[in-house]
C-alpha cells in the first residue's frame, strides 16, 4: 500500500505544473483592420480590438510602450500582408509599438 502511495506521489511531482494549466490561446490574424468597431487600451501592455464580427482580440506589445495610455490616439499598421498580426506595430501619440502577438480574447475588464 504505501509503496502504490510512494509510486502516484512521484509520478504525479515527475508530471510539469503548467501540464495542469488551461492550454494558451493560438496566435490569430485579424483581417479587415480598417473595419475593426473599438479599441481599448490595456495600459502600456497591448490592446484589446473589438473586430466588425463582435469578437475581442488581444494584442500584446513586445515592450513597455510609454505613450499607450487611455486616451492616446491609435493608428494600426497591419503585416505586409494586410491583415494585424505579430509582425505588425501600432502608434500610440506617435509612438511606435511593436506587436509581440495577437489572440482572441474575452472582453476587456470593466474599470471602476
Amino acid at each position: 500500500m504505501i509503496a502504490r502511495t510512494l509510486t502516484a506521489a512521484a509520478l504525479l511531482t515527475a508530471v510539469p505544473a503548467s501540464a495542469f494549466d488551461s492550454p494558451a490561446r493560438p496566435e490569430v490574424r485579424i483581417h479587415n483592420m480598417a473595419e475593426y468597431l473599438e479599441a481599448v487600451v490595456d495600459d502600456r501592455r497591448g490592446v484589446y480590438i473589438r473586430g466588425y464580427t463582435g469578437q475581442w482580440y488581444y494584442a500584446r506589445t513586445g515592450h513597455d510602450c510609454p505613450r499607450l495610455r487611455r486616451g492616446a490616439r491609435l493608428r494600426f499598421e497591419p503585416s505586409p500582408g494586410g491583415g494585424f498580426d505579430r509582425r505588425s506595430s501600432l502608434r500610440a501619440d506617435g509612438w511606435r509599438c511593436l506587436i509581440a502577438s495577437v489572440v482572441e480574447s474575452d472582453e476587456p475588464p470593466r474599470r471602476r
